[in-house]
């Protein structure tokens, strides 16, 4: 009797070898159906209709009056409470984009200065005047053109604190 048991278990355990073998040696094909424009649109009427249908005795507005009334104190208190936050977020932004504005930086590179400047720690105008200063490419540049001969020519602003000037006063601050 064993020697039967054991004659169909290794017979069984053959049989599933060879079958794992041939499943792992054939490519599986998928049926893959592609639907027309026409038929994504049919399909997505009846979806519409079948849902319309379904909640058409329904009152949106009564519903979220009943929703509401089934809150709890502290839910509620929890809903302003997040409201409050993103609210004070969306200001702060708003006051930090118009300090930046008003600080000389030149529109195309605004929102970046305000995304670096609002990752410091500090106070955020201390942080934006310590930025601009190791940073002033990001000011608008103060250009003046002249025709005095008929060609327009871009001159850099004469301030005493522009390009070698300043490298000269900051090593011999008593010449200059």
């Amino acid at each position: 009797m064993e020697n039967n048991e054991n004659a169909v278990t290794q017979t069984e355990t053959a049989e599933t070898e060879e079958k794992t073998e041939v499943s792992g040696e054939q490519p599986v094909e998928k049926n893959e159906k592609t639907y027309t424009q026409e038929e994504v649109n049919a399909l997505d009427k009846k979806l519409k209709e079948k849902y319309e249908k379904k909640y058409a005795g329904i009152d949106l507005k009564k519903y979220k009056e009943w929703e509401e009334s089934q809150k709890t104190d502290s839910q509620k208190q929890q809903e302003i409470l997040q409201e409050n936050e993103t609210l004070k977020k969306q200001l702060a932004y708003a006051e930090n984009k118009s300090v930046v504005a008003n600080a000389g930086v030149d529109a195309k590179f605004q929102k970046f200065v305000l995304s670096e400047v609002s990752e410091m720690e500090g106070d955020f105008e201390d942080n934006l005047k310590n930025y601009l200063k190791d940073n002033p490419q990001y000011l608008i540049q103060k250009v003046e053109t002249s025709k005095s001969n008929g060609v327009a020519t871009k001159k850099i602003s004469n301030d005493a604190g522009d390009g070698v000037i300043a490298v000269l006063k900051q090593k011999y601050p008593d010449e200059f």
